[in-house]
């Protein structure tokens, strides 16, 4: 019973439909009906698209509002990049590195070192202004000694570091006084780059940083009574081949 009402009822859509197709208004009247049921289709797809999208969002904002984002993430990252100043010291010792050491004694003696320093050796130069003479010595230093080189051959020094105090060429000496004094970071000067302090009876120790704050450039040692100045810089850190 049911499938001969259905037929029925196809049968007069489809006889409705072929007299409209009879005539240019009917045609035109079909069209609109079957635009307006695409339409319809498109609408109700549309709608269907954006619950869900919605849906989506709400659940991104939730997780978003249970999972902050931390805003402090690249600050910390810039903390962790730089260093301490025991860090920077213990790169120091284990690196390699080229220096210059300027080195006054009174008003009339000067010495000028310049070397570059490996894992295991030293190698530079010694230039000395004293009194009444001057010079210049070619120099390697290793666990068995220090020694001046002429030529391919390397003969012993005895007296190195005659005049000078030897402590002041031990960067784990003086590193070592420093922390114990306690350094203190200067901040009323008006250098770009960081700079710590401390002081003994004898002695003001100066540790210059580079702009970035990761490796110390400069160690100044000035006697409180004016009498010598140790100028120690480093460069080219960790970037030689022995």
């Amino acid at each position: 019973m049911k499938e001969d009402k259905k037929k029925k009822t196809l049968s007069k859509f489809k006889a409705w439909r072929m007299k409209m197709k009879e005539t240019p208004k009917g045609k035109a009247y079909l069209k609109l009906i079957y635009w307006a049921i695409f339409f319809a289709i498109l609408f109700i797809i549309l709608g269907v698209a954006s619950l869900m999208g919605g849906n989506a969002s709400i659940t991104n904002i939730n997780k978003m509002e249970d999972n902050p984002v931390d805003n402090t993430k690249e600050e910390q990252d810039n903390e962790s990049a730089s260093k301490t100043v025991e860090e920077m010291e213990q790169e120091l010792l284990e690196s390699t590195y080229e220096y210059t050491y300027d080195i006054r004694i009174g008003e009339y003696i000067t010495y000028l070192f310049e070397g570059t320093k490996y894992d295991t050796y030293e190698e530079g130069y010694k230039n000395y202004a004293l009194a009444t003479t001057s010079g210049v010595i070619r120099y390697r230093i290793d666990d068995t000694g220090i020694y001046q080189i002429i030529g391919n051959e390397r003969t012993l020094i005895d007296n190195f570091y005659e005049g000078l105090d030897p402590n002041l060429f031990n960067l784990e000496y003086l590193f070592n006084t420093m922390n114990n004094l306690g350094l203190t970071k200067d901040d009323m000067g008006d250098c770009t780059y960081p700079v710590y302090y401390t002081q003994d009876e004898r002695n003001h120790y100066t540790l210059n940083i580079s702009d970035d704050a990761t490796h110390i450039t400069d160690i100044i040692i000035t006697s409180l009574d004016n009498s010598y100045e140790y100028s120690l810089s480093f460069s080219n850190l960790g970037g030689l081949d022995a």
